[in-house]
């Protein structure tokens, strides 16, 4: 059987040298101080190899310093086994304890020389061990060392050693944690219990960090708040704050954009205004020429109708000539038809003839008579004589005819005169009217003529085509624009991210050189400590040093010793036991010998320090690293300030940039509404334009048709004229014929009464001479004549005679008539065509008239058009530099850093962009008002310590801004989808980290309730007769209410890992009621950590309860927790001395399985106040199990119960002796 068979201290925790047997029951006695725990924990440390689990306080020297202050300071372990003992050598090596295996049993030989002197080089231990005993290397690894020692060995490079096991096994953790746990605690409950079970099972600190989770929990509720309200539905589905969000980013763009427009329209202004300026004199000057053009076309109308009026008026008359002509030619032609004036004509050119046939007749009435001359000559007196008196008669009468006939005539012409003067003045009164009247009608023709230019005019004029125009160029700059401002926002996206990149890259670079400005420091700092750290080595190792002992008993050894021995190894060092022994070579003490040699000490150079110079060097290499320290933390706060202004540069400009973004965007928002408005504008002027034409045209055509009717009239009121007029004439012919026919009517009546008379006369003559020729026929043809032929003679005459009168009588007419023929009806035709080429050459006159009148017109309209134009441009143009001179005046309106120097091209007029920028400036208020009321209202929703840092407070404007652009990035980056994966992430991720944690704690479960049973098992199985009659043990379910609620939360995310594993904690349909449990958890565990604040974890102990029950002779505890009053303090220590060793035995069982039975040491305290039958009962307890107790006490008792008695005490040098005092076989 294998076991651990004594421990030999050299050198080691003040005690010089010292053997102890550990084959049986071991029991140190002595005084406190003495040092019965140092040697426990050497024992200890033989299971453990653990330094910082033996119990050592912090105020004391490390294990290190303590058990090996000196490199001739070794602990060894020797271990029995079937084949021979081996030794475990624990030794100092580069600073540190290490171990060396060497397959032989003790012997201290290897360690001293015959001076009794420890050796302190491994060379010599070595030599002194031999070569027949095999010796391992150095172990440095206390892992591999525990490996070896309970047989874990099973990897290669331990096959070597898997001779010196205790025993063999994997799973050997548990044996020296439960020894380990033994020795640390002094308490027996039932914490005591859990946590010797717990922590034999596993080394790992199977805990739960509730500071963690403070940490990490503390702000969930609000941020499961702030961050639910952006999933949080209403009923009609919508999000509330997403809308009340997007009220304030569209109440954030309406202002950037009513800003961008405020900031472009003052450009514009400066554009405007400066082109209204240089156009001022050129508008003048236009209006000048426009109105001389006015005044010209004016002159030229007036000439044109002066020069129309005098050649229309030399035309009308000439026409009124001819007219008269024609109607006098007319009336001539007439009365000549009416007197048969052809007959007359043929008749009266007869005249020659009848008077040759007369002659003829007279000629042969004269042959017929010439016989009877004397008859026809009495007769032809007679008849002449009757002639002569009708011829004196008719031609009296005839002259009085005559004289009343041209008393007539003159009459007539008198009368004539009248009427042509009558006609004339009636034709000069209907000329004017008439004149008035075609004026009138050749107004309305022109005023037609202009309306038919106007409405040709109106087909193609556009009174908005200045709008839209406009409109086009606004639509064409939109189009432009819309290009530019996403041309602008890559550009804005890429600027923004390319000082994103230049920040990080510059924030590298910085960090790369923060970095390597550290690098000198840091070498600077740890070579500083090194050497403080081997100043105070030094300085701990002065006292009791060889260095302070030359001090005491050599002096002047500075200049000799000094100056030949190591600082370190040898002035420093406490172990080498100096003494004074006399020189042989002199007598002197202050000899140079050393060792017998004498050396020339003059040539060599003292290097060591003596502790004051230590001190003051120390002192130094302090403040040098106090200045290094300074340096690191000035540099770390130069590159903390250097980061932050790097950051605060970039932010600055990346906030104005995305100020500029979000404008760029907002902009972008409102340009299909404003291509929406400029086509609606666009539409709508063409709807007006085709309304004001239909309009136009409309009033044209009325006018039109009004004119139309109102030339008819005049045309009815001319032909009026006209019609009174010829009536005037007429009834001035009609007075003119009434007085002619009246003075014609006395005529006649005269005329006919001469008539008579003549014709009375002729009668009378006639009568006569038909008497006459009645008697001369008579008497002729009483004389023989031929009476019939003279008869017909006589009556051819007669009839000749008549003709002749009558062609006589009508000869004037004739003649008057032939004369009227050439000057009235010959001329007649080329009077007509004379006409003809008057009323013409009139009409044309009036033609070219109105054409040119209209021409002149048109321009008079355009010039004027012009002129009202340029008028109205003129005074729009100085009303809009007024504008903008009041504008500028207004300090609301322009405040000094509104100042603008740029301009910007527009086709707008400085008054349309005042009234505009006016518009927006007041609308900026309202905008800025309701940008600030949409924001507060949005804020109104979080706490000042929100999630998502909003500053729930803005005071001035830059600080709503500055919220509105940060909430921008946060909503349009979906910043918030960040926010739910990251918290949902980190929450869920926390259940699942509670979920694993909890595993780890209750992992072990079933093994510490199989370990409770074995422990309750074994009590049954192995009790020994005495008081105590039962101990048992039973775990039951935690109470601890943060424990239950953890393994709630660990049983929901198992039955939840499916549904959790992209678990969002704000989704809000499939797995609602999963999300709402777990935030449920979450928050109960909050309040469970804010009711417990100083509660800092959670361990395995905390998954159960454990209960055990005693029975001490007739009392019995019941479950309880803590052992209380079970009987005497010495029963408490019986029952806490047999729980522990069942908990050692229960693992050495579990571990001894498969190589054997080995022995095992159990250390424990206090073991004195048991009572004597109870310290033998507790022994064979433990042996039985083979587990040997280790004891300590101030006194010795039940001395024949221990195979060995030690009594620790100290020498005169405060060295520990270790003196065995029984030895039981």
């Amino acid at each position: 059987m294998r076991y651990l068979n004594k421990i030999i201290f050299l050198n080691s925790a003040h005690i010089p040298y010292a053997e102890v047997k550990l084959d049986g029951n071991v029991h140190f006695i002595g005084t406190q101080g003495v040092g019965k725990s140092t040697l426990l924990r050497a024992l200890l440390f033989f299971y453990n190899a653990d330094k910082l689990r033996l119990g050592i306080p912090k105020e004391k020297k490390s294990f290190d310093a303590f058990y090996f202050p000196y490199p001739n300071s070794y602990i060894v372990y020797e271990v029995m086994r079937e084949n021979g003992a081996y030794c475990v050598l624990a030794l100092k090596n580069q600073g540190r304890v290490m171990y060396r295996f060497i397959d032989a049993p003790f012997d201290s030989k290897w360690f001293i020389d015959e001076h009794k002197q420890v050796y302190g080089e491994w060379t010599k231990i070595r030599e002194q061990v031999g070569k027949k005993h095999d010796v391992s290397s150095l172990v440095s690894s206390y892992e591999m060392y525990r490996d070896i020692i309970f047989g874990n060995n099973r990897r290669q490079e331990l096959l070597p050693f898997r001779k010196y096991a205790i025993v063999e096994s994997a799973k050997y953790q548990n044996i020296p944690r439960t020894i380990q746990n033994v020795f640390l605690n002094t308490k027996l409950d039932a914490d005591f219990i859990k946590n010797t079970i717990i922590r034999s099972m596993s080394d790992e600190d199977n805990s739960i960090d509730l500071n963690f989770y403070r940490e990490q929990i503390k702000e969930f509720e609000q941020e499961y708040k702030d961050v639910s309200l952006w999933t949080k539905k209403e009923k009609n589905g919508e999000v509330l704050v997403r809308r009340m969000a997007d009220k304030v980013i569209d109440a954030y763009r309406t202002l950037l954009n009513n800003r961008r427009r405020i900031s472009e329209g003052r450009k514009e202004l400066n554009y405007a205004e400066r082109v209204a300026q240089e156009l001022l004199p050129q508008y003048r000057l236009d209006i000048q020429e426009s109105e001389a053009e006015c005044n010209r076309v004016n002159r030229l109308i007036s000439e044109e109708q002066e020069k129309y009026g005098k050649e229309r008026d030399k035309l009308s008359r000439e026409l009124g000539v001819l007219d008269d002509k024609l109607k006098t030619t007319a009336a001539k032609r007439k009365y000549y038809e009416e007197i048969h004036i052809e007959d007359i004509l043929q008749r009266v050119e007869q005249e020659t003839i009848i008077e040759d046939e007369r002659k003829r007749q007279v000629a042969m009435k004269a042959e017929l008579e010439k016989s009877y001359q004397n008859v026809v000559d009495k007769y032809k007196a007679l008849l002449e004589q009757l002639d002569m008196d009708l011829r004196a008669f008719r031609n009296s009468k005839t002259t009085l005819l005559n004289e009343h006939q041209a008393a007539l005539v003159t009459q007539k012409e008198t009368l004539l005169q009248e009427l042509r003067k009558a006609e004339m003045e009636t034709q000069e009164v209907f000329r004017e009217k008439t004149l008035s009247v075609d004026e009138m009608i050749a107004q309305l023709v022109h005023e037609e003529t202009a309306l038919k230019i106007q409405k040709a005019k109106v087909a193609h004029e556009n009174p908005f085509a200045q709008e839209m125009e406009t409109n086009e160029k606004e639509f064409a700059e939109f189009t432009t624009r819309q290009i530019q401002v996403e041309t602008e926002k890559r550009e804005v996206e890429l600027r923004i991210e390319t000082l994103r990149q230049e920040a990080e890259k510059e924030l590298e670079i910085a960090e790369l050189k923060y970095q390597a400005s550290l690098d000198e420091p840091k070498k600077q700092k740890a070579d500083v400590e090194a050497e403080i750290r081997k100043y105070q080595n030094l300085l701990e190792k002065s006292k009791g040093s060889f260095s302070e002992w030359l001090d005491q008993n050599r002096k002047g050894w500075q200049e000799n010793i000094g100056k030949v021995v190591d600082e370190e190894t040898i002035l420093y060092n406490n172990v080498l036991n100096p003494q004074l022994v006399v020189d042989s070579s002199s007598s002197s003490s202050s000899s140079a010998s050393l060792y017998g040699v004498i050396i020339n000490l003059a040539a060599v150079e003292r290097k060591f320090r003596t502790p004051k110079e230590l001190k003051e060097q120390l002192a130094e290499k302090e403040q040098l690293r106090a200045d290094i320290i300074k340096l690191l933390n000035d540099l770390q706060n130069r590159h903390e300030e250097d980061n932050k202004n790097l950051k605060g540069k970039y932010l600055l400009q990346i906030r104005k940039l995305n100020e500029s973004l979000y404008a760029k965007k907002a902009e972008m928002q409102l340009l299909p509404q404003t291509e929406k408005k400029l086509k609606t504008q666009a539409l709508e002027l063409e709807k007006r334009m085709k309304k004001w034409r239909s309009q136009q045209l409309a009033e044209l055509e009325d006018k039109q048709n009004a004119l139309v009717a109102d030339k008819v009239k005049k045309d009815e009121n001319k032909h009026q004229l006209e019609t009174d007029l010829q009536r005037k004439l007429k009834a001035h012919q009609a007075e003119f014929n009434r007085q002619v026919k009246v003075e014609t009517q006395k005529y006649e009546v005269f005329a006919q009464d001469i008539r008579t008379q003549i014709e009375e006369k002729q009668h009378q003559v006639d009568a006569r001479k038909q008497e006459l020729l009645k008697a001369q026929r008579d008497e002729l043809h009483g004389k023989g004549m031929d009476t019939q032929t003279l008869d017909a003679y006589n009556k051819r005459i007669a009839e000749l005679d008549a003709e002749l009168t009558y062609i006589r009588k009508n000869r004037d007419v004739v003649a008057v008539y032939r004369n009227e023929k050439i000057e009235l009806f010959d001329q007649e035709p080329a009077v007509r065509q004379n006409r003809k080429n008057k009323a013409e050459a009139k009409t044309m006159l009036e033609d070219k008239f109105r054409q040119r009148s209209e021409r002149l017109q048109l321009q008079l309209s355009e010039a004027q058009s012009q002129l009202t134009k340029q008028q109205t441009a003129l005074k729009k143009l100085d009303a809009g530099l007024n504008a903008v001179r009041s504008f500028r005046r207004d300090e609301t309106l322009c405040p000094l850093e509104s100042n603008e120097i740029e301009e910007k091209i527009t086709t707008k007029d400085c008054l349309t962009i005042v009234e505009e920028l006016k518009r927006l400036i007041y609308e900026d208020s309202r905008t800025l008002d309701n940008f600030k009321k949409q924001s507060q209202q949005f804020l109104g929703m979080f706490s000042a310590h929100n999630t998502f840092h909003f500053n729930v407070s803005p005071v001035t404007e830059e600080e709503f801004i500055a919220f509105a652009s940060n909430l921008c990035e946060f909503v349009e980056n979906d910043k918030i989808s960040e926010y739910q994966k990251r918290i949902s992430g980190r929450y869920t991720d926390i259940i699942f980290r509670i979920s694993k944690e909890v595993g780890d704690l209750t992992r072990r479960e079933g093994d510490i309730g199989k370990t409770i049973n074995d422990i309750n098992h074994d009590f049954e199985e192995r009790n020994f007769a005495g008081v105590i009659r039962e101990i048992a043990l039973r775990p039951l379910k935690t109470n601890d209410q943060l424990m239950l609620l953890l393994l709630r939360i660990r049983d929901f995310a198992e039955e939840n890992q499916f549904n959790m594993g992209e678990m969002d904690l704000f989704a809000t349909e499939s797995r609602q009621d999963v999300n709402a449990k777990a935030v449920k958890y979450l928050l109960a565990f909050m309040k469970g950590l804010l009711d417990e604040p100083n509660r800092k974890q959670l361990q395995v102990a905390d998954t159960f309860k454990l209960e055990f029950r005693i029975k001490e002779n007739d009392n019995d505890t019941g479950w309880v927790e803590k052992i209380a009053n079970v009987g005497s303090d010495g029963t408490d220590i019986l029952v806490k001395a047999m729980v522990n060793i069942m908990l050692i035995n229960v693992f050495k069982e579990k571990a001894s399985k498969k190589s054997g039975d080995f022995k095992i040491h159990c250390m424990m305290d206090e073991i004195g106040k048991l009572h004597p039958n109870n310290v033998k009962g507790i022994l064979d307890f433990a042996n039985r199990r083979n587990i040997l107790l280790v004891n300590s006490s101030p006194t010795t008792y039940n001395v024949e119960d221990y195979k060995y008695t030690y009594l620790l005490s100290k020498d005169d040098r405060a060295k520990t002796k270790v003196t065995q005092l029984i030895k039981r076989l």
